[in-house]
Order: structure tokens, then C-alpha cells, then sequence
């Protein structure tokens, strides 16, 4: 199949890789729950990244080289080379993106430290890729870092775990596919109502698999995704929290808008879909981004699809069916709530985040033990053009979604920017990271794209 994607040279203009840098990958943060789980995933891929001699190419930072050291001997990965950065430190920040391609940082909240680190790997030349979910602090990098990474050429990359790449990929494939069976010169765009190809785009996610005996709270949550949560009530700009077109690019072309966040239950193809897991408000952003750039890069007008997602309850029918939609609303009207708590005065979502901070887990703990494993799971995206033509693409995957599969999506991000899958530069999605060739060949064991 011939991906309607435009070639590399059409791209944005990237910058030569620098000869000079000592790693691949940086894993900045690793000492953390999912920083753990990250060195865990790259030890699977390690002949992917050794140089012709043999060596690793890539290493771990963080602030306290002792507990690197611990986490690596544990891993049995003690010949690992540990750099020393801390937030607090912009030199040493510098030092440790001058020697790498590209940063994963596990380092959260993010709203706390990201900016320093992004700021430091744009001005090194290194791409970076971090898991925030934080909205307030993602619009701040698009506006303060788009056009000095496009002028590096070098990416910047955030949300790239379960939030929000499976959608966002999906999404990017399915479209493609359909796409691809047009016979008319007339279709020039690519991604979800890029110039209108596509009109509406459903995904569902499916678990196939969870751990026996049902996932107590603390077991399903870590603190420190608590603790980024709390960050974002005292964000000042936390009233982006919620709109589906909050990050689109500044100057995107085009009378539409995306259509509201939908907290409601859907049926698709006879089943009934609940609001996405953990919150429903991550995904429609990162996807109307993708669409909307593309739609620069073809220099047409972006106009939306309309775009459904969910979680798989159950089918639609009988008795069961009606419960089930019972179910979503509640869960719905759960995540309503915790849209409308972003809408109260910035003094009163600081209290509220003080509060929730003294009774909340501490970051670094989380789930253990067979609740990181007993997962199998399921992200399919259906694309459906102006002509009826439709796309499929699912993502299948193993692992808690939230923190064993999201460290196998970061690293697969990571290794798209070594491998040079796009020349494209700026704040861009994980989707465009990783581009639509690369998605229907993943290079990590426990992701497989159809």
C-alpha cells in the first residue's frame, strides 16, 4: 500500500545529526515508577541501540546518581552510564542533552520542571519526549518552543504514552487507509478532516485482559500521575482543561472548530462505549493536532472530524445493554465533574489541590507485581471519508496501560526520533513522531499495529 504521508523531503526541514553525541536515548528520571519501567523496556530492545562496537547507546540521569545505581543493579544493568541532572541545575541540564539524540523524560509533574529540560534540549540540538498529560503546561510549550525547536530541527514530543498515542496513531492509520482506497486525484490531505477527506473517526478501546479479582485504587494509580492531576488545579490556565481544540496551532486555517468534548455514552457498531480511562479530555486535543498540522503541511484549510471514543462496555442490546449505558453516564458525569472543578476561581483550586496533596499516595508508589502485567488490550480506530469510504487500524498491546504499556510507547517514540522516521521539527504529536510507514512495523515486543 502506498501511504498517502508526504515523503521526507516534503516534510519540515530538520537538522543534521549531530556526529558528536555520546547516546541514543537518555532516560531522564528513571529512579520513578514508570522511569523503572522505561529501562526495563529498553533492556528488551538493547541490540537496537549498541554501537558498532558493541557499547550501549543510551544511559539514565536523574539528581541522585546512588539511587540510579540501585535501580540499575537491581536490573541487572549496572554498566548503564548514569549522567546527573536536576531541574534545579540548568548546567547540568545542558550538559546531559548535549551528549544524547533525544531525552525521555519520566520526571513529573511536568509542570514543575519540563520547560528547563525543553528549553536546555532545544538548545542543544536533542529532541525531547515526555508522558505529560498536564494541558495548561502543553499549550506553553507549543507557544513558547514550536518555533525554536522547527528553527533546531529537532522535536518535541509530550502525551506519548496511553494518552495519547494509540488514539492518535490509530487514528493517523485508519484515516490513511482510507483514504488510500480513493481512485480520485482530488483527495490531497491526510489525517482526520484535514481539507475533509475524512469526516468522522470512531475508536474503541477494548481490555481483553485485566487482573483477576478486580484493581483496588492504589493498585491502578500511581502517585505521582495523582500529583500531576493536582498540578494542573493550580495551573492558572487549567480552564483549557476540557477543550477538544486547545492545541491546535496558533495561525490553523480554517472557519471550523472541533466539536465539544462528548462525556456522554456512545453505541458503535452495537456496543456500548463508556468515557475513555483515566479521563476522557487528553486524547481530542493531541488528535485535532495531528489533523490540523497536517493540514498546514499541505497548506489547505483543517477542518475537523467528528471524532467518538470509548471504552468497550459491553453490547448494546437487552437489559444489559441499557445498564451498561447506566454505567456510562455515571462515569460520565464523574469526569463532567472534574472538567467543571478547573472552572472554579485559581484560589479555590489551590486549596482544594493543597488538600488533595495531603492525603493523596506520594509520587513512587503505585501498582506492582502482576497488576503491571495481567493486562491485554485492544485501540481500534475506524476513519470514514465524505465518500464512504472507510479505514481501519488497531493497536494491540500488553502490559497496565498507564505505566508497563506506556513505557514501551515512549520508547517507541524515542526510537522513531533516532531512527529519523520524519524530518518534520517543532512541538509535534506522537502520531507524527512515528509516522504512518513506521506504525504498521513497531519495533517493541509487546506492541503490534493491524
Amino acid at each position: 500500500m502506498t501511504s498517502s504521508l508526504p515523503s521526507a523531503a516534503a516534510a519540515l526541514p530538520g537538522a543534521p545529526r549531530r556526529a558528536s553525541v555520546d547516546f541514543d536515548i537518555v532516560v531522564f528520571g528513571a529512579t520513578g515508577l514508570t522511569g523503572r519501567l522505561v529501562v526495563e523496556q529498553l533492556l528488551r530492545v538493547d541490540a537496537l541501540l549498541r554501537s558498532p562496537a558493541g557499547l550501549r547507546r543510551w544511559a539514565v540521569a536523574g539528581r541522585d546518581p546512588k539511587a540510579l545505581r540501585d535501580v540499575l543493579k537491581e536490573l541487572q544493568a549496572e554498566d548503564v552510564e548514569i549522567l546527573t541532572a536536576d531541574f534545579t541545575d540548568q548546567p547540568s541540564l545542558e550538559k546531559m542533552a548535549a551528549r544524547t539524540v533525544v531525552v525521555l523524560s519520566l520526571a513529573g509533574p511536568y509542570t514543575k520542571g519540563a520547560e528547563q529540560v525543553i528549553a536546555a534540549c532545544v538548545g542543544a540540538g536533542a529532541s525531547y519526549v515526555d508522558l505529560s498529560g498536564e494541558l495548561p503546561l502543553l499549550r506553553r510549550v507549543i507557544d513558547r518552543f514550536d518555533e525554536p525547536a522547527r528553527q533546531a530541527g529537532v522535536q518535541v514530543v509530550q502525551m506519548a504514552g496511553w494518552e495519547a498515542m494509540p488514539a492518535d496513531l490509530t487514528t493517523l492509520l485508519a484515516s490513511e487507509r482510507a483514504m488510500a482506497q480513493a481512485t480520485t486525484a482530488a483527495v490531497t490531505a491526510d489525517g482526520p478532516g484535514a481539507a475533509d477527506p475524512v469526516v468522522h473517526v470512531s475508536v474503541m478501546v477494548r481490555f481483553l485482559r485485566t487482573p483477576a479479582g478486580g484493581v483496588p485504587l492504589k493498585q491502578s494509580v500511581s502517585g505521582g500521575t495523582l500529583a500531576s492531576i493536582v498540578a494542573m488545579l493550580d495551573d492558572p490556565a487549567a480552564s483549557i482543561i476540557g477543550r477538544t481544540g486547545g492545541l491546535l496551532p496558533a495561525q490553523t486555517k480554517g472557519s471550523k472548530k472541533p466539536a465539544s468534548l462528548r462525556l456522554r455514552p456512545s453505541t458503535v457498531t452495537g456496543r456500548v462505549l463508556g468515557p475513555v480511562v483515566p479521563v476522557a479530555f487528553l486524547n481530542p486535543p493531541i488528535i485535532n493536532r495531528t489533523a490540523a498540522l497536517l493540514a498546514a503541511e499541505r497548506g489547505v484549510p483543517y477542518h475537523p472530524a467528528t471524532y467518538i471514543e470509548g471504552v468497550d462496555l459491553g453490547a448494546a442490546g437487552g437489559l444489559g445493554g441499557r445498564w451498561r449505558q447506566v454505567k456510562a453516564v455515571f462515569k460520565g458525569g464523574f469526569q463532567r465533574a472534574m472538567v467543571l472543578v478547573t472552572r472554579l476561581p485559581l484560589a479555590v483550586r489551590r486549596r482544594l489541590a493543597a488538600g488533595l496533596r495531603k492525603v493523596l499516595p506520594k509520587a513512587g508508589s503505585g501498582p506492582t507485581d502482576h497488576y503491571l502485567r495481567d493486562w491485554d488490550w485492544t485501540v481500534r480506530a475506524r476513519a470514514t471519508t465524505q465518500a464512504g469510504l472507510v479505514g481501519e487500524a488497531t493497536l494491540t498491546g500488553s502490559g497496565h496501560p498507564g505505566y508497563t504499556a506506556t513505557a514501551a510507547i515512549i520508547v517507541e517514540v524515542g526510537l522513531s526520533i533516532v531512527q529519523a522516521n520524519t524530518t518534520r521539527a517543532g512541538c509535534l504529536t506522537p502520531a507524527l513522531a512515528i509516522g504512518v510507514a513506521a506504525a504498521q512495523q513497531l519495533r517493541m515486543p509487546s506492541l503490534s499495529m493491524q
